[in-house]
Formats: structure tokens, sequence, C-alpha cells
């Protein structure tokens, strides 16, 4: 069996994997937040992830790729991070800088992948979602810095 590597297909992989990770991140934290208004603004990206995730779903299926969710390792870490962080400090200030700094090193991480696949010749599409999902990341990031 000959299984060759596509560029395209890692980008929407990581891509896929990203956006769950981050609902999955962002639900874990909303019990959480007790300030209306920021829960409004997580809750909005939420449902934002939920399109970006179901846009890339949509193109994994066009490939006959089929979308892999995050590992249960990954997912427990992941939220053992945010209940410690939160522990710690679980006031308003405390909960955005967690949600801000998760949702900065996400997008860091899936514009690395980005980088590495278009340099190998990523399809056009998938490409652009990506980097419209990382522009989506950075400026929830930043918009988190008005609850601190």
């Amino acid at each position: 069996m000959n299984v060759s590597y596509d560029p395209t297909d890692e980008l929407l992989s990581s891509l896929y994997k990203s956006l769950r990770s981050g609902t999955d991140d962002l639900c874990s934290v909303t019990p959480k937040i007790s300030d209306r208004f920021m829960l409004t603004n997580v809750t909005s990206q939420i449902e934002k992830y939920s399109e970006y995730t179901k846009k890339a779903e949509e193109m994994m299926l066009s490939r006959d790729l089929y979308p892999q969710e995050p590992s249960l390792l990954s997912r427990m870490v992941s939220r053992g991070a945010v209940a410690v962080n939160t522990l710690t400090d679980p006031g308003r200030a405390g909960i955005a800088g967690v949600i801000a700094r998760g949702t900065y090193r996400g997008a860091k991480k899936l514009g690395r992948t980005l980088e590495k696949c278009c340099h190998e010749g990523c399809d056009p599409d998938a490409a652009a979602l990506c980097r419209e999902v990382i522009g989506y990341q950075l400026n929830e990031a930043d918009k988190m810095k008005d609850f601190m």
C-alpha cells in the first residue's frame, strides 16, 4: 500500500483538531464565567469555531479525508491545564488570561503548520480558510484583554 503525503491533508487535519480542541477548552471554562458579557463573547466564539469546524470537515470529506478528534490524552491534559489555571485565579481576569493564552497558542501552532504546508504546496482554499481562522483566533485573544 503506497500512501503519499499531501500537505493539504495535513493542514486540514491540523485545522480541524485545533478547532475541536479550542471548542473543548472554551466549553470547559464557560461554567466558571460569571460575567455575562464575557460569557456572551465566549459563547459567540464557540459558535464561530463550530462554523469553521464544519467548513474544515466539508473540505476534508471532499478529499476523502475523515476528521479525527483530538486524542483523549490531549483533551485530558488541556482540561487539566484549564482547571489548574482557573483555580489559581478564578476571577474574570484570570479566566480571560487562560482563554487568551490558549487561543494565542492555538493560532501560533496552526500558523507554523500553515507555513510548512504552504511551502510544500497545499491547496489555496484550505490555506485561505486556515488564515481566516488564525486571524479570528488572534482577534479573539486580543478581545480577552478587555476582561483583564
